[in-house]
């Protein structure tokens, strides 16, 4: 369900409010509050309301305008406080304050996770006002949550009776009799719903979940089709992942009638390299990506190929992806971490230490950058600095039981066993209910406790047999056990299932007596040689290779006002263009597109849409989008490249992040007035 955001000055604006006949509504404090907060202006409406209070104590209008304000803050101490107050000082002729203000704290309540209290307040906030939809549908949602599918039903049809055409009653009904395995039933209220918004995208969110448990793969798949065409639908994407594995090619093909309708749209063929992806398809997920990054040029397509390259082991392939991805989005945290771990799992530990310090000073508060790093400085034997940083670790994220576990094992390696102890009962506490991420196994069995920790790994396999992480903890339990056997079994299932970090496998501390038996270097060298053989040497995406030359080249440049303009032709139209690094595509007046459309330059199958985008100064442009057929500078031509209309007859050519990320790294020597592009190959 969509969330609806509470806000008393948006539910009762001053028109509303005038109407109840009561002076101390209609002050001028009051008034402007009202004034301010339709305009948004949440802090001077709030100062309004203060200032009300000082002039009259005992008004529970400004108390329920104050709370309004600090619920939209998420401030909710104040919000009860100051609901407690109005309740108590607002005449009782004034139901609709009074149910707005219960509703209010029943929806604080909800946060708080106080659902007894909330409850009682959403349900008097129903007594005193049998006609306020949005307490039916808040306590509604409520009791969804609390799986009291009978009692939701009771309030989306009284929903539905106030207002036939709302629509949140009829997503309440269908998302209640899916959640009851009434999937014709759900599938009838989203028909409702369809029929009433067609352009509401959840609507066929909905009803392709419910398709989706009937096994009617083909009418799911296009309801999400629809979805993810109206609003790139977040419900729809995450519905795609669900389809059994034997229908992956069924959504390729849909995804392809989406990609031919919009040819200009990378996205389609991005959702299909997703999921190729998601179920181990890589060769299928590369073409798909590389077939997106061709029709738009974005890093997204680039980490994936990264992440891709990375799972089949492919670590030479997965840092030149990920290097490129980073010349484009050169503050993106995300890709500081895979670079990270690209360079740790191919045997570089000390530079993955350094990525993990850049990842560090950009989020200081994040626990998972230090535990990273201190593993990695576990890994390179810096027992000390892994200490330090798994304490940090701990320190940001009591809760987590990994951290704990590392520090247990560093205690044990300097002998201080009964710190070490501690450690490894605080990971019991921890880490109960064996799942995917569990390492509990690993700490009983440090507090010898071997039948309960073989009983535990037991439990995590059984959990998730398709996971070959859980297979490969599971061969380095048995590695600690001295089941050597045992240990490389599981260490074949998970090589099997699609595990491919090799260096790891061959400097795992848990591994190290297996890797004596000649047994684990047969298995190795077999799935080495295997994944040696799978990996292409065409897997890198850039611009043709024949238009990129391996060597650096220089560019001219002519200063201009403190920018750099260099000369270039779009689709053979020889223009000037800014230079701008801070650009995220290529952006030209409407003066320039005009002129291009009227004199051939560009057609109208040339038009994509339209979207926001953000030059360096930070400044936000709308205007159409539009894919140009060739760029060409310097002898550099690169195909289908998108760029924005900027409505402004005035503004200058940008070439930004669009054109520059695809080309390589670029640097610009001012004493020369050149710029020098290093290719990414």
């Amino acid at each position: 369900m969509k969330r609806i955001i509470f806000l008393l000055l948006t539910m009762l604006p001053m028109s509303v409010v005038a109407k109840q006949n009561d002076p101390l509504m209609e002050t001028y404090n009051i008034t402007r509050a009202y004034e301010e907060g339709d305009k948004g202006n949440l802090d001077a409406a709030l100062d309004f309301f203060k200032k009300e209070l000082k002039e009259h104590p005992k008004s529970g209008y400004a108390y329920l305008g104050m709370a309004s304000i600090h619920f939209d803050k998420k401030q909710y101490d104040d919000v009860i406080d100051e609901v407690y107050k109005a309740i108590k000082l607002l005449p009782k002729k004034q139901s609709t304050l009074l149910s707005t203000a219960y509703l209010l704290r029943g929806q604080t309540m909800l946060i708080t996770k106080d659902t007894v209290a909330a409850y009682a307040d959403m349900a008097k906030s129903i007594a005193i006002d049998p006609n306020f939809a949005d307490a039916y549908e808040k306590r509604g949602q409520l009791l969804f949550e609390q799986k009291k599918y009978v009692d939701a039903d009771r309030d989306y049809s009284q929903l539905v009776k106030l207002n036939p055409g709302n629509v949140m009653g009829y997503m309440g009904l269908g998302r209640n009799a899916h959640a009851q395995d009434r999937f014709d039933d759900a599938i009838g209220y989203f028909d409702k719903v369809i029929q009433m918004y067609p352009d509401y995208s959840s609507g066929y969110a909905f009803r392709a979940k419910s398709y989706l448990s009937k096994g009617e793969y083909l009418k799911a798949i296009d309801d999400i089709c629809i979805s993810l065409e109206i609003d790139s639908d977040s419900m729809a994407y995450d519905l795609m992942f669900k389809f059994p594995k034997d229908q992956m090619e069924l959504i390729a093909v849909k995804l392809k009638g989406l990609s031919a309708k919009h040819p200009h749209s990378g996205e389609y063929l991005y959702y299909t390299g997703l999921l190729y992806a998601h179920h181990k398809m890589y060769d299928k997920s590369n073409v798909a990506l590389k077939s997106g990054y061709d029709v738009d040029a974005r890093a997204c397509f680039i980490q994936q190929l990264a992440e891709n390259a990375q799972e089949t082991g492919d670590f030479t392939t997965a840092l030149e992806y990920v290097t490129q991805a980073q010349q484009m989005m050169s503050d993106n945290i995300d890709l500081i971490q895979m670079k990270a771990d690209i360079l740790g799992e191919s045997g570089n530990i000390e530079d993955a230490i350094a990525e993990w310090s850049k990842y560090v000073e950009k989020t200081p508060d994040f626990f998972g950058g230090y535990y990273r790093r201190g593993w990695y400085k576990d890994v390179s034997m810096k027992t000390d600095e892994a200490i330090e940083d798994y304490q940090m670790a701990i320190m940001l994220q009591p809760d987590y039981a990994y951290a704990h576990f590392g520090l247990a094992d560093m205690l044990m390696r300097k002998g201080e066993i009964d710190k070490a102890k501690q450690e490894y009962t605080k990971v019991l506490e921890l880490d109960s209910v064996p799942n995917n991420e569990s390492c509990a196994m690993y700490a009983l069995l440090s507090l010898d406790r071997k039948e309960e920790a073989i009983s535990f790994m037991n439990k995590v396999l059984e959990n998730d047999t398709t996971d070959a992480g859980n297979y490969y903890d599971a061969a380095c339990f048995y590695s600690r056990t001295g089941d050597y056997q045992t240990s490389l079994l599981h260490l074949r299932n998970a090589l099997n299932k699609g595990f491919r970090r090799f260096y790891h496998i061959r400097h795992d501390d848990d591994l190290e007596k297996i890797r004596q038996n000649p047994e684990f270097e047969e298995i190795m060298s077999q799935y080495e040689t295997q994944e040696n053989s799978n990996q292409k040497s065409d897997n890198n995406v850039n611009v043709d290779a024949s238009e990129i030359p391996c060597t650096p080249i220089e560019i001219p440049f002519t200063p201009d006002g403190g920018c750099a303009l260099v000369k270039c032709s779009i689709n053979e139209l020889p223009l000037s263009f800014i230079f701008d690094t801070g650009a995220s595509i290529v952006s030209l007046s409407q003066l320039e597109a005009n002129f291009m459309l009227k004199n051939g330059y560009l057609s109208s199958k040339d038009v994509v849409g339209s979207g926001r985008f953000t030059d360096a100064n930070g400044d936000v442009s709308e205007g159409t989008v539009i894919n140009l057929r060739e760029v060409d500078f310097g002898g550099l031509k690169l195909k289908n490249v998108r760029a924005s209309v900027v409505r402004n007859q005035k503004a200058p050519l940008l070439l930004g992040q669009s054109v520059l990320g695809r080309l390589g790294k670029i640097e610009i020597d001012n004493h020369s007035k050149k710029l020098i592009i290093n290719p990414s190959r």
